[in-house]
């Protein structure tokens, strides 16, 4: 509690939590979806039951941004599959967008959820085939040192995903789990694809190998010129191409605040570094 003669000098300023369900069914409106409001009570009440009873996980998130990539992936998958029932529609994209970020402890609760708001809905997964078909012929390679396991290949077919409607994605996972093959598997098979009309390409570098003003850039203090960082050098170089290859910065290390704190306006909607 602040003493009177310094809480006058504060402005008082009241806040409220968002109407989730107003906001869900709103974007659903906005995707084509009829039934916008039984499907907003039930994805709003599947992200409230998920963040009380699942485990608690620093990549967890139940937000309005989570939301809204879940309600644009269901929003595509509407068109291109306009003879499914929206409740089929909403339920796979649901289960499909979160099932690849859990715990194999959190996965039993949440499809027991996803069950009991989507009472008898069947909505099997899909993957692309022709994707799944190029990550084994990539993998099959002699040079590559890998096996088609079927979580491996699963894995690799739901980052393209999250890639596909997300500009900005962590892979998360202990030491020696297979990230850094994830991506670079990836990366060949889109390649062997010709995604783009041609090579996938990427640049890698370890985040905490060097200081935060060597990643940005800086401002000198004295002569105010502006420096580049190692990151806006590869996104202007990448911004200058005129192809439509894919581009990827990898930041391959430990996150801590030091370092991703400033990556925030480029991993949201602003796209700003």
């Amino acid at each position: 509690e602040l003493p009177d003669n310094l809480k006058a000098l504060f402005r008082p300023v009241a806040m409220m939590i968002p109407d989730y369900r107003l906001i869900a069914e709103i974007m659903l409106f906005s995707e084509g979806f009829a039934e916008a409001r039984p499907l907003s009570q039930k994805m709003t009440q599947l992200y409230k039951l998920s963040s009380e009873q699942l485990s608690k996980q620093d990549h967890y998130d139940w937000g309005l941004r989570a939301m809204k990539g879940i309600l644009r992936i269901a929003g595509g998958l509407k068109r291109s599959e306009p003879k499914k029932t929206e409740y089929q529609i909403l339920m796979r994209a649901l289960r499909d967008t979160n099932l690849p970020k859990f715990v194999l402890a959190d996965f039993g609760i949440f499809l027991g959820l996803i069950n009991d708001l989507f009472p008898r809905i069947d909505s099997p997964a899909k993957t692309d085939p022709e994707l799944v078909k190029c990550i084994k012929e990539v993998i099959a390679k002699p040079d590559s040192g890998l096996q088609p396991e079927e979580v491996f290949v699963t894995k690799i077919a739901n980052l393209a995903e999250m890639l596909g409607v997300r500009h900005c994605c962590f892979v998360l996972g202990a030491a020696g789990a297979g990230k850094t093959k994830l991506w670079e598997t990836l990366a060949a098979t889109w390649t062997h694809m010709h995604m783009g009309g041609g090579a996938t390409l990427y640049q890698a570098l370890n985040p905490k190998a060097i200081t935060v003003d060597d990643l940005y850039g800086y401002m000198h203090p004295v002569t105010k010129e502006p420096y580049d960082g190692i990151i806006s050098k590869m996104m202007r170089d990448y911004s200058r191409m005129e192809n439509d290859q894919p581009k990827w910065i990898i930041l391959d290390g430990d996150i801590d605040a030091e370092w991703i704190e400033s990556m925030n306006t480029v991993m949201d909607d602003n796209k700003v570094l």
